[in-house]
């Protein structure tokens, strides 16, 4: 009869411990799934933030171009507003 005692305890306790194992690794897996949502929203938001950026600069960069045509045109500078210079070619 004790054995049978402490076979049933045996069994109890290894039954409870694979219970706490199994929600472990659940708890784990759900830990490591979360992070891992959360890096992915991390990577796309700085790549929306860097775009943002990008295009601000490159708008600005356009408008102090467009400025600084305007007044140099105000200005009566030769050649202001033109996309390039032309240069000469020689003939062959």
């Amino acid at each position: 009869m004790r054995n049978v005692r402490q076979s049933l305890a045996g069994l109890a306790l290894a039954c409870v411990t694979i219970g706490a194992l199994a929600g472990a690794t659940e708890k784990a897996e759900s830990v490591v799934n979360s992070a891992s949502g959360v890096a992915n929203k991390a990577e796309k938001g700085t790549k929306r933030g860097l775009n943002a950026a990008g295009s601000g600069v490159e708008r600005g960069a356009k408008k102090a171009g467009n400025a600084a045509t305007g007044v140099a045109k105000k200005a009566g500078i030769p050649g202001a507003g033109a996309s390039s210079p032309k240069h000469p070619q020689s003939a062959p």
